[in-house]
């Protein structure tokens, strides 16, 4: 209560801006401000004034404050001065009830068990609860004081505690502690991290906190998003990405090396059976030998079948030119093919004896055409029946013409010979 209430009065000055806290101690710091005055003014401050504080404490400060602003309009400016001439506190006398006669008790989670003395609303509440009357547990993935902390990954997203935030039933995938709200440790994933990262990651034993999947591949012979299965369907080595070799009976090799652990199939032979068989063999662990077969350099049978490329040398016959072939029935099985031979050259040597013949008889033909020069103006000729020879120089004798206008002229040669005379053309 102000001493004396006039708008004139100076003492009015001093009360603006001031303020009241509710404290267990001396210091306001320590205390819950209760009210503060931002709107009075010389001729609107009350008085006397009731102040409502809705807090427990064992003092009651009055502070007003002139050494910085901000200053209420019409403050005085000679420094901080109290003009109280009387000050009242009413309350419960006993902590934890409320109401007419403070007969009513506050309820059971109030914060120290003290509440409005007026309504009975908690003041706040004590951890785990929230609420006007602290009746609901915290909620929504919260805890603690005011359900103003966070819970951590609980399995399956489930409340925390209310109070102290443990997870009841466990962490989620990544995490672990009483909270969950550790991350897992290299190395370890899964459901409060107690599962170990596979030590086939590319990364030994790097994985994914959550799921386990592996940082960086797998490891050579591994597969799979955890590098826990091994390499199948004929493949091996890293990342699955090598095939087999001929391993027997399409078997699978060893899923980190490509080892074929039981041997190679028909015709193959080294560790991973890749090599086909050399030094003329062939078959099942390259043991047996090539037969007798023809080759180009640098050539062998085939290394599976022991098939002979280029057929068999004189003497062999067979799919592998093992068979050796006796003279008997070498004589035997080529007097066809020799019958078939002759037949063959004597049709192509009489074919070509009729072309020759036909040549040389046209070629005699157009001489002989070209030797007789018949004259238009001889109507008769006789015939030649003599050959006189002189000098190396053969004469035809030509018979008397008998006033005939034709005749024909006796060539000319240069050695002696005999021809027949042509008869008289007509």
């Amino acid at each position: 209560m102000i001493c004396e209430q006039n708008a004139n009065n100076f003492f009015t000055t001093r009360f603006l801006g001031f303020s009241v806290y509710i404290s267990n101690t001396t210091r306001k710091e320590d205390g819950l401000l209760c009210f503060r005055d931002t709107n009075y003014t010389r001729r609107t401050i009350p008085n006397p004034q009731s102040i409502l504080c809705r807090a427990y404490g064992r003092y009651v400060i009055y502070y007003n404050n002139r050494t910085h602003p901000p200053f209420p309009n019409g403050y005085s400016k000679d420094g901080a001065n109290n003009e109280l001439c009387e000050v009242e506190v009413f309350g419960c006398q006993n902590p934890g009830y409320y109401g007419l006669n403070c007969s009513s008790k506050c309820p059971l989670n109030c914060q120290g068990g003290h509440c409005d003395i007026v309504e009975g609303t908690c003041i706040s509440c004590t951890k785990g609860y929230e609420g006007t009357r602290c009746a609901e547990h915290c909620s929504d993935n919260t805890y603690g004081m005011e359900c103003k902390q966070i819970c951590g990954n609980c399995i399956n997203g489930e409340q925390c505690h209310p109070v102290n935030g443990s997870c009841l039933n466990g962490c989620d995938r990544g995490t672990y502690g009483i909270k969950c709200n550790l991350a897992c440790p290299y190395g370890h994933f899964g459901c409060d991290c107690k599962e170990k990262c596979n030590i086939n990651c590319g990364v030994t034993e790097k994985c994914d906190r959550e799921t386990g999947e592996c940082s960086g591949g797998c490891q050579a012979g591994w597969k799979g998003p955890r590098c826990d299965q091994r390499c199948t369907d004929g493949k091996f080595g890293l990342n699955c990405s090598q095939p087999c070799g001929f391993c027997t009976e399409k078997k699978q090799c060893h899923f980190i090396n490509g080892i074929c652990v039981e041997g190679c199939d028909s015709g193959y032979i080294g560790s991973l059976c890749v090599q086909n068989c050399i030094n003329n063999t062939y078959g099942p662990n390259c043991s047996y030998n090539c037969g007798n077969c023809l080759y180009i350099y640098g050539e062998q049978c085939h290394h599976v079948t022991g098939r002979c490329p280029r057929g068999c040398s004189s003497g062999y016959t067979g799919d592998r030119c093992q068979k050796h072939v006796s003279n008997a029935s070498l004589t035997v099985s080529e007097e066809p093919i020799i019958h078939t031979n002759i037949l063959l050259y004597t049709f192509v040597g009489l074919f070509c004896v009729s072309i020759l013949t036909n040549i040389i008889l046209t070629i005699r033909n157009r001489r002989l055409q070209l030797k007789y020069k018949p004259n238009k103006q001889y109507n008769e000729i006789s015939t030649c029946n003599t050959v006189v020879v002189h000098n190396n120089t053969a004469y035809d004798k030509v018979d008397k013409v008998e006033n005939r206008a034709e005749y024909l002229e006796c060539g000319e040669f240069n050695q002696a010979s005999v021809y027949e005379c042509v008869s008289s053309l007509d």
